[in-house]
């Protein structure tokens, strides 16, 4: 018998959750699917098929390796990789078919030089920094950096875009000047005659919060694995969460009141109690911060998670219910009988967002489709 421990890959909630966001978009606009960080925990393998079959027009990675490794899956569709290129990299987007996002002109001299070489013409996307301080051109230097690039025959404009750094919550003040910033600056540009085939700004904040930012293409990312970015409108969002976390028990310790629980006697039983371990801890991604902090779904009900989360093991007090027995399916994140644990609740317990909590789960725990 294998390990039990794995995550389980609900297709149908992605499919579901790529629906649910064209929904909230205009007719025409195109969307690029998030994948960095293996589908952010839910596995590459298993989503993309899905999202194909869901009509995702491109895909946005972060690096080379991961539009190499998408192209290794048999990805046919555009490529960006939203990064930008790092050094020694650039002959790598030419192998792998993949559109590059620039910030400057020495990028954009590198890429042109490996195309030319190579006999190709490179797509690419001039990233504006509307506010996130970390890549782009300044607004100002935008027009000119757009000459420049244009006078470079082995490049292909093709993508016009910046990152919203506040869009988790609606109406954000910083979020609507970064908007009116990329907006104005997009007019100067296609005054002057610049055409794009996409022009993008919205993450998932800015696909559901903020409709001006939606342009020609969205980037929803954590959405499309059933995230509202801001958690208080998790509930209401219509979102299903796609990746469940799933063991079994492999034991039961019969306690008397006052024993420790695990490492450094962090957690004491304050009744006789039925002690369960799971066969799961921090090396498959269960934050050893949450310790003494979440609880586990078994048949329905929720248990709390006692004791320190150790490298492989949990502990789980059970109490009294005797009817709980070894082999039992237990769900970490997940819902059973009407009882739902998603990475929002474990985030808000850790002082953390639920990408970590997602992308946290190690390569050791296999991904299952559902």
């Amino acid at each position: 018998m294998i390990r039990p421990t794995h995550a389980a890959i609900d297709r149908e909630a992605l499919r579901g959750n790529i629906r649910l966001i064209r929904s909230r978009i205009p007719a025409g606009t195109r969307v690029m699917g998030v994948v960095k960080a293996n589908c952010y925990g839910h596995s590459a393998a298993i989503c993309i098929p899905e999202m194909i079959a869901e009509g995702i027009d491109i895909f946005g990675v972060a690096t080379i390796e991961e539009a190499e490794a998408l192209r290794a899956l048999g990805v046919s569709a555009n490529i960006a990789v939203l990064p930008p290129p790092l050094e020694g990299q650039y002959r790598r987007y030419i192998d792998a078919d993949a559109e590059a996002v620039i910030s400057n002109l020495r990028m954009a001299e590198a890429l042109a030089a490996v195309a030319e070489s190579a006999g190709r013409r490179l797509p690419v996307h001039l990233h504006l920094d509307t506010g996130m301080g970390r890549n782009g051109v300044p607004p100002e230097e935008a027009l000119d950096l757009l000459a420049r690039v244009a006078g470079l025959p082995s490049l292909e404009l093709v993508g016009f875009a910046s990152h919203l750094a506040t869009s988790d919550e609606p109406g954000d003040a910083f979020a609507l000047r970064q908007i009116e910033i990329f907006d104005t600056t997009l007019r100067s540009v296609l005054g002057a005659g610049y055409t794009f085939r996409d022009i993008h700004l919205a993450n998932s904040g800015g696909t559901l919060n903020f409709p001006a930012s939606h342009y020609n293409l969205v980037r929803p990312g954590l959405a499309l694995y059933g995230y509202h970015p801001t958690a208080a409108l998790q509930a209401d969002s219509g979102l299903r969460p796609v990746l469940s976390l799933r063991t079994t028990i492999g034991n039961i310790t019969s306690m008397p009141a006052g024993r420790p629980v695990s490492y450094s006697r962090r957690y004491y039983t304050s009744s006789p109690s039925l002690i369960a371990t799971l066969p799961i801890g921090y090396a498959d991604g269960l934050m050893r911060a949450l310790t003494n902090r979440i609880e586990a779904l078994i048949g329905g009900r929720r248990y709390p998670v006692v004791g320190t989360i150790c490298m492989d093991e949990v502990m789980v007090n059970l109490g009294t219910d005797a009817d709980v027995y070894v082999g039992q399916e237990v769900l970490l994140i997940g819902e059973s009988a009407g009882m739902r644990i998603d990475a929002w609740e474990m985030a808000l317990l850790a002082g953390t967002i639920p990408y970590e909590i997602c992308t946290n789960i190690s390569a050791r725990v296999p991904r299952r489709a559902l």
